[in-house]
């Protein structure tokens, strides 16, 4: 039992996986190409939700991977990408454009600043499941739109803020494994002089110190 719980502090003490930014040797010109076809993505994933009704919810969640892919290529990029897909979405789907602002778009940014940033998986998805927290709490209670179905009224009430605050925390961990995952997938498919994981850059730097401390003695 112990064992279980030192294996369960210690998951939560690790980062997830990521890369550097300063380690994304791309042209400026592919990085705006890259962050232009990210945000298209990320519109049409977000469009689901108002064109599929039911599994256009899950297609829909998939939004915050593009949004999150551009902020890992710059936090720049990622603010770019999630204003073109604010500007795409106004002509495709508006209804799903508050959504997208105060949901899976900021939960993007959030999470790619906080892989870059953070040292442990409790203070990305604590940060992230904040600011989910927040912007629901934004579209109900000011914007008045039922963002988590008609279960949930928009006239503010104590009880179901602990409610959402659970939902916002499971969320953005799911959303983090899953932004994890493809930025796994990704580094391991992309060549080493493109993208390199922090993984085997801190290794590199552990090797060189290690090689001159020995020639030094």
């Amino acid at each position: 039992m112990k064992r279980v719980k030192n294996k369960d502090v210690q998951y939560w003490q690790h980062p997830f996986f990521g890369i550097k930014h300063d380690l994304m040797e791309l042209l400026p010109t592919t990085k705006l190409i890259l962050t232009a076809v990210l945000s298209s993505f990320a519109a049409i994933f977000q469009s689901a939700g108002g064109y599929m009704p039911g599994i256009g919810f899950f297609v829909s969640a998939m939004t915050t991977i593009p949004i999150f892919l551009a902020t890992i290529v710059s936090v720049r990029h990622g603010f770019l990408s999630y204003f073109v897909t604010i500007l795409l979405l106004l002509f495709i789907q508006p209804s799903e454009l508050i959504i997208f602002s105060f949901t899976t778009g900021i939960l993007g940014l959030v999470l790619g600043v906080s892989f870059y940033k953070s040292k442990t998986r409790f203070l990305v998805v604590f940060l992230a499941g904040a600011t989910l927290f927040m912007g629901i709490i934004a579209i109900l209670f000011i914007f008045r739109f039922p963002v988590l179905g008609s279960g949930v009224g928009t006239s503010f009430h104590f009880r179901p803020l602990l409610l959402i605050a659970i939902f916002s925390i499971l969320y953005a961990w799911i959303a983090a494994e899953a932004c994890s995952f493809a930025l796994k997938r990704l580094a391991h498919t992309l060549p080493d002089r493109v993208i390199k994981p922090v993984s085997d850059q801190q290794e590199f730097n552990h090797l060189e110190t290690y090689t001159s401390n020995k020639y030094t003695q």
